[in-house]
């Protein structure tokens, strides 16, 4: 073996060793970067014995591992961001905190008691209209938070979107740039595999996706049903808007797929928005079947004037249905409450208060035959607290597998500083050995020049 051909094999040596060196330090400087896959040097022989060279930077992580976690995690945080909406309106209804109307129900029944027993008392006739305004009161606050809960949750679902477009025009840009330095640059190729893998994290908390990885690192995403969002190089964004109920319409490419989407932060507001909407039409049948009711029996008596009674009950907006958005008393006079079913007799007859008052536990058709206080706990609270705890469950379980998930996704992808601290000794020494040869064969070449001259 030729001086110079020793030369050639030390030199290629410390550069081979020198890029080793350079990989581990890479790796003990991002111990601790989010997302960061340690990379693994691979070496191997030049043809012909003529010394070693990187063969390839090797990214260390598990692909399987990954899309397995990506699915759970769609899943943990779409319950998360339901189970927020749930504990939203269970507020809304909490009788505990005195924020439900249960309690308003039954003192605006006991309080129709005192016309009852003095039906010409305008002391009890004015606090009978009192508690029948709180009542109201109540009722419209419940509606009104719940529309409230529900205007916040679809501006999430819009900026939700926007992110979502924001995501997938960034990993077709990082597709782009996969392509490009695929085989050419190992080191930035791994950079943008992990800016990849971290796109696709946060994408994976939005919303409930379909991914295929390639064979270059690039990847194609789309939705559970097959809508693509990322083909290559390009991305197909998702539009927002509302319909005439103030419910959020996603489409993609003018199709509405709205109802597609079941995870994720999307999928989670989208059944939060869904569980409000059956809330406010179980509330809306309630004051509706509820106000009916008590005006039918109303106009069935004669008020302290000896005149038919009015409804007791109205809509504040005009409409011919009352519901919990506009219900409102008809009156503020106590004498134009209709308690005697005896024009003759108006402050002495109670037979018409006594049969509204009955109506208490009289079972409704309109509500499923059911009193108005068994409509409220089984059709209005019981759902809440039941879903609720159901979503409790559910998160327990599947935020167990996703930590699970990323627990193994970290053993296997993170940087131990021990073993890279072992594998930078042993670099450095073969790279020191490198130069030795380097230094003795350049005093070899020195001495049999110096000879020859």
């Amino acid at each position: 073996m030729s001086l110079l051909y020793a030369l050639s094999i030390a030199g290629q040596s410390l550069l081979t060793y020198q890029d080793a060196i350079d990989v581990t330090n890479k790796n003990i400087s991002n111990a601790f970067t989010d997302g960061y896959s340690r990379e693994e040097p691979v070496i191997a022989d030049l043809p012909a014995r003529s010394g070693a060279y990187i063969q390839d930077i090797k990214r260390i992580s598990s692909k399987i591992m990954f899309s397995r976690y990506i699915k759970a995690n769609q899943e943990a945080e779409g319950l998360s961001d339901y189970k927020n909406i749930l504990d939203q309106v269970e507020d809304v209804f909490n009788e505990t905190a005195g924020s439900g109307f249960g309690s308003a129900l039954n003192d605006f029944f006991a309080s129709l008691n005192d016309i009852a027993v003095n039906p010409g008392d305008l002391t009890a006739r004015y606090a009978a209209l009192s508690k029948a305004k709180a009542l109201v009161g109540r009722i419209r606050d419940s509606y009104s938070y719940l529309t409230d809960i529900k205007d916040k949750t679809n501006l999430g679902v819009k900026d939700t979107v926007d992110n979502i477009n924001r995501l997938t025009e960034k990993l077709a840009d990082i597709n782009k740039n996969l392509k490009f330095f695929y085989k050419s640059n190992p080191d930035r190729y791994n950079e943008y595999l992990d800016e990849r893998d971290r796109t696709l994290k946060e994408l994976s908390s939005l919303v409930d996706t379909k991914v295929t990885f390639h064979e270059d690192g690039t990847v194609d995403v789309s939705t559970a049903k097959g809508f693509s969002l990322v083909t290559g190089i390009n991305s197909q964004s998702l539009s927002y808007s509302t319909d005439g109920d103030n419910n959020p319409v996603i489409k993609w490419n003018n199709t509405d797929i709205t109802a597609e989407f079941q995870n994720g932060k999307l999928g989670g507001y989208l059944k939060g928005i869904d569980f409000i909407n059956q809330t406010i039409d179980r509330l809306n049948t309630f004051t509706t079947q509820f106000a009916n009711a008590i005006n039918t029996q109303h106009k069935a008596g004669y008020d302290l004037n000896g005149n038919p009674g009015t409804d007791f009950f109205t809509s504040d907006n005009g409409s011919s249905t009352i519901d919990a958005s506009n219900i409102t008393l008809n009156f503020e006079d106590p004498k134009l409450i209709a308690a005697s079913g005896n024009a003759t007799y108006p402050d002495s007859d109670n037979t018409n208060i006594k049969a509204i008052i009955a109506l208490e536990d009289t079972p409704i058709s309109g509500l499923d035959n059911q009193s108005f206080s068994e409509y409220y706990s089984t059709e209005i609270i019981t759902p809440i607290a039941t879903e609720t705890n159901k979503t409790d469950n559910l998160i327990k379980s599947s935020t167990e597998i996703r930590d699970s998930l990323d627990q193994q996704l970290k053993e296997i992808s993170s940087v131990n500083t021990d073993e890279e601290f072992i594998n930078l000794t042993k670099f450095q020494r073969a790279y020191q050995a490198s130069a030795k040869v380097v230094s003795v064969t350049d005093e070899l070449i020195q001495t049999i020049l110096n000879m020859v001259q």
